[in-house]
């Protein structure tokens, strides 16, 4: 005689009754079957699915038992980014209920040159987000992707916002209308700008993943939020540190699921981690560039910060992301040899 199914029956064994998190988590990836797509097998989408996600060399028996350390749903995301936005909202009306202070040449020249030029490099880190999220091989990884994609539309707007204040306060800077030939142009802005147009290309998830969340993403937010508000903060723009600050709590949440998946991935098959730090060494040239080239953009003789110790704590904050992931430098320096 048949059992009959049970109310969670969906988790198998499971041995309990399942959080919050995992019901409205649990296999809503409907695109891992065959075919991949409502449509006919040789469909363009099909096909591109089967290539750069079911193809890939990283081995997994049930991508389904991976888990986001912070166990994110819709409703608590919300909730979080709401309390944040009110922070955000909160320094914003304080700020302007403040007397007039005029900005320095100093910190205008910060501003217009590390801060206001970031929402083009978000707009990437968004775009190669989403990717990373329409082909994750579950829903679990695919969400933690999706609220990655959304806390860089945050970003963007937040530094919108602050890009048009700016200009509103100093018309003659013609803020909002210089970032576009800094980020295409500036010298030390040009490893980050490769970086995100070498990302738009990889097209194999893991390739995509791994440049993206372990090397790309991780450097650029260490320069351009935590290093970047440790030098806002000593040239006194205490609101941009803040901003800043703030902004940069979403980037730990993505280190944090992306060294929680290696980790996963390196416990799945023995073969994964190998796959994982070849793909590193493949990446970290990308990495260095963009740590001595970052590191430069901040660096000045107008604070007491140089760009030597900016990298070194960058390279720093880097090395110890990849051992939280499992991929120590020694071994990504084994890969490269």
């Amino acid at each position: 005689m048949q059992r009959a199914l049970k109310t969670w029956s969906a988790f198998g064994e499971l041995g309990r009754k399942p959080s919050e998190y995992e019901v409205v988590t649990h296999k809503l990836n409907h695109t891992m079957r065959e075919p991949p797509l409502e449509l006919p097998p040789d469909a363009h989408g099909n096909l591109w699915l089967k290539k750069h996600r079911d193809s890939i060399p990283l081995k997994v028996a049930d991508w389904d038992l991976f888990r986001d350390p912070d166990q994110l749903t819709y409703r608590v995301y919300v909730k979080g980014q709401d309390e944040n936005e009110t922070f955000v909202d909160g320094m914003l009306s304080e700020f302007a209920a403040l007397p007039e202070q005029s900005l320095s040449r100093t910190v205008l020249d910060l501003l217009q040159t590390c801060l206001t030029p970031t929402r083009y490099l978000a707009h990437g880190l968004l775009m190669m987000s989403a990717y990373v999220q329409q082909l994750a091989p579950s829903s679990y990884i695919g969400n933690c992707a999706a609220f990655q994609t959304a806390d860089h539309l945050r970003r963007i707007q937040r530094v919108a916002y602050r890009t048009k204040q700016l200009d509103l306060e100093y018309p003659a800077r013609a803020f909002g209308k210089t970032e576009r030939q800094t980020w295409e142009e500036h010298a030390e802005w040009q490893a980050m700008r490769r970086g995100i147009e070498r990302l738009l290309v990889a097209f194999d998830w893991d390739d995509a993943f791994v440049g993206l969340n372990l090397v790309v993403k991780p450097l650029c937010d260490e320069l351009t939020l935590r290093q970047f508000a440790i030098v806002a903060r000593e040239l006194g723009t205490s609101f941009d540190a803040l901003l800043a600050d703030n902004l940069f709590l979403d980037a730990q949440r993505s280190q944090r699921w992306s060294a929680a998946l290696c980790r996963f991935l390196a416990d799945a098959d023995s073969g994964n981690r190998a796959h994982l730090a070849a793909l590193l060494s493949k990446w970290y040239p990308f990495g260095e560039e963009v740590v001595k080239t970052g590191s430069r953009l901040l660096g000045s003789s107008s604070h007491s910060r140089a760009a030597e110790e900016i990298a070194a704590a960058t390279t720093a904050a880097w090395s110890g992301f990849l051992c939280k992931a499992g991929l120590a430098n020694t071994d990504t320096e084994e890969a490269r040899g």
